[in-house]
């Protein structure tokens, strides 16, 4: 299975991935053109919006431009992107097939699949206008180098993104993830408590505000992770907890700092963005207590109106069976 943080039918170049060097493939691409003495060679990738020119190799048209994306209704793409690993190679001469504008005069394409490491499809690699010298064992054996290093590519991808989501950062915000907190506030909590400090547990919740605001952006959890950032000390520990929640383990004069940390905070958002709410929730150690940490996450959590709209609907489903 691959990570649930990649998704197949975004297109690669949506996102800068470091493990993807593009440059390395558009070299790829020149290399297999002038091996090949064609007009163009390019990296194909199935993605929701339909087949998207990836990279190619330079060409005096202006196709296959990278972005390019050409309708998921095309069988030729979906043929090749399906063919067998050792790939296809098609006269198009004497095919019936629809094609696109841009393939209108090509007279021979030469294709490899390349898939995710799970096995699903992830596009194609083209040569287009190939001489036929009747050896296409030999074509075919030429295009596997390219082949190979594109898969290994999707493969280091994968395993990059398998670890991160294991890491304790968060890369959107810098901040430590949900696991980085459950892993680190724990022993903060301890130590506190050795030395007699006073703790809280703050859940942060961002709401857009209809109409103004439809929807929650990146920028928007952005700001909040930097505000909060802003307001704890350095004893306190913050997180990204999920998509638009936030949570800090903070250590306080009293229990009724923490109502005022969290207007502080909801203060600071409205001042650089009005059209953001700010839900928070709290929970509180007392120096003497032996209250673990997930509990009163919870608790604090608890208090969110998501979560309570959540509970609503669950004892309402509940009451209805009875």
């Amino acid at each position: 299975m691959l990570p649930e943080n990649i998704h197949t039918g975004v297109s690669i170049l949506e996102n800068d991935n470091a493990q993807i060097n593009l440059v390395r493939w558009m070299h790829q691409c020149e290399l297999m053109k002038r091996y090949y003495q064609a007009d163009v060679a390019f990296v194909v990738q199935k993605t929701d919006l339909g087949f998207e020119v990836i990279v190619s190799s330079i060409n005096d048209t202006r196709k296959y431009l990278s972005g390019t994306v050409y309708s998921d209704k095309i069988d030729l793409f979906n043929r090749l992107s399906s063919s067998q690993p050792d790939g296809i190679n098609l006269e198009l001469s004497s095919n019936t097939m629809v094609l696109p504008d841009d393939l209108a005069s090509v007279t021979n394409i030469l294709s490899r699949p390349i898939l995710w490491p799970d096995g699903s499809i992830f596009g194609c690699l083209c040569v287009l206008n190939t001489a036929d010298d009747g050896t296409p064992g030999i074509n075919s054996f030429m295009l596997e180098p390219f082949q190979i290093l594109l898969q290994q590519d999707l493969a280091l991808l994968c395993q990059s993104q398998r670890i991160e989501s294991l890491s304790m950062r968060d890369r959107e915000t810098g901040m430590l993830n949900h696991y980085g907190f459950i892993m680190m506030a724990p022993r903060q909590l301890n130590l506190g408590r050795r030395f007699g400090a006073h703790a809280g547990i703050l859940f942060f919740e961002l709401y857009p505000t209809p109409p103004r605001l439809e929807a929650i952006e990146d920028k928007h959890i952005r700001l909040l992770g930097n505000i909060i950032q802003d307001t704890i000390r350095t004893a306190d520990i913050a997180a990204h907890y999920s998509k638009a929640q936030f949570v800090v383990l903070v250590f306080i004069d009293s229990e009724r700092d923490l109502p005022h940390i969290g207007k502080r905070v909801e203060k600071l958002l409205n001042q650089q963005n009005d059209q953001l709410q700010l839900d928070c929730g709290y929970a509180f150690f007392a120096p003497e207590s032996s209250a673990k940490l997930a509990p009163m996450l919870e608790k604090a959590k608890s208090q969110l109106r998501s979560q309570k709209s959540t509970q609503e609907i669950i004892e309402t489903g509940e009451t209805t069976k009875s």
